[in-house]
This record gives C-alpha cells, sequence and structure tokens, in this order.
C-alpha cells in the first residue's frame, strides 16, 4: 500500500491538468474528480515507467456488487468479499502478456460496504460519513507490478467487462515513457494499447 499511494497520488494530480484539453468530456472528468460518479461508468489510471506497471481503477459499488450502501445482510456482505477476492486475482481485471513476465507485487482494494472498514477511512470528516456513502460509493483499487520484460507490454486486454456487466464504459488515463493519453474502453474495444 505504501509503495503505490504516492505514486498514484502524484498521478492522479498530473492528470487532472491533462483532462483541461478534453473539449467533450471535460466537465465529466472534472465531476469524477470531485467525487461525484456515473454508474456504468469507471476510471483507470495507468503508468509505466521502467520495469514499474502501476494501475488504479475506480468504479462505483453498484457495478461491481449491485448496491452502494454499507452491507449488512449475509448475502450482501459475501458479495462483498466475493469482490474483494476478485480483485486479489490480477486476471479478474485484465491479462498481461506472459512476455512482459509481470508479477503482481501488491493489490490494495478500498471500499466503505463493511462496517469494519468504516474505521479505515482516514478522511477528515466523519459525521456524515455513513449517509454520503449511501449516496456514491466508490471501489477503489491499486495494482502495483514488476515487470521484468516491460518492453513486452505491447497491449493488455481488459477483462473487467465480462466479469462486471453493468460496467459500460472505462475512462482511461495513461502514462507511459512514450507519453500520456486518455482513451475510453467498452465491452467491444477492451484493448488497452502501450505502443502503437
Amino acid at each position: 500500500m505504501h509503495k503505490i499511494a504516492l505514486p498514484l497520488m502524484l498521478v492522479a494530480s498530473s492528470l487532472s491538468f491533462a483532462d483541461t484539453h478534453d473539449h467533450d468530456h471535460e466537465h465529466e472528468h472534472e465531476q469524477a474528480q470531485l467525487g461525484s460518479h456515473v454508474h456504468g461508468m469507471a476510471q483507470l489510471d495507468v503508468v509505466q515507467e521502467g520495469s514499474m506497471l502501476l494501475a488504479s481503477l475506480k468504479a462505483p459499488a453498484a457495478d461491481l456488487v449491485g448496491f452502494e450502501h454499507v452491507a449488512h445482510e449475509e448475502e450482501q456482505i459475501n458479495q462483498v468479499y466475493d469482490l474483494v477476492g476478485r480483485m486479489n486475482l490480477p486476471d479478474t481485471f485484465w491479462y498481461l502478456p506472459e512476455a512482459a513476465g509481470c508479477e503482481a507485487e501488491e493489490i490494495h482494494v478500498e471500499h466503505h460496504l463493511l462496517e469494519d472498514e468504516q474505521d479505515h477511512d482516514h478522511d477528515h470528516d466523519h459525521n456524515d460519513e455513513h449517509d454520503h456513502d449511501a449516496a456514491h460509493s466508490d471501489v477503489i483499487v491499486d495494482y502495483y507490478y514488476h515487470c521484468e520484460q516491460p518492453e513486452q507490454l505491447e497491449q493488455i486486454r481488459v477483462n473487467l467487462f465480462s466479469t462486471y456487466p453493468s460496467l459500460l464504459e472505462l475512462q482511461v488515463q495513461l502514462i507511459t515513457p512514450a507519453g500520456q493519453q486518455g482513451m475510453t474502453l467498452n465491452a467491444g474495444q477492451n484493448i488497452l494499447r502501450l505502443k502503437e
């Protein structure tokens, strides 16, 4: 967690400047960065530098488990545990080329769907947390990889759409040694190209 938290925070701040050039989606992106979210739409930040590959996924809980409130019923609690288990299996998320030799060194799943998870929230204001989370709750998953042959990371197939069919669109920001680019993926176009 500590390895990836700082780089991804830096990436997020740099991406916020890049979004100002998006003509049609500028307002939508700004809203997403302010904490709002749109059901059916997730955000993915990917950074590849040297042998390091970082990915941070932010998706509405409703699209992953079917609800956004704190789970109380056994069935819902089991759905949350199932989600965390799936997200800890990187192939649920995407399929990396074997030739790249990438190993997931760390995976961190953050959510506010279980009672005991509330205690791990480090936000400054806890008073309205329960009502706030009920209004719009996101799941954030951070992946940290070390790749033996990063030059083989030419394209990555994103598997989320088949695993979670209510996810319709993935807004991607990609930073590689070749530069920075934004793209939109969906079930019909689920290939993330790191190299042209």
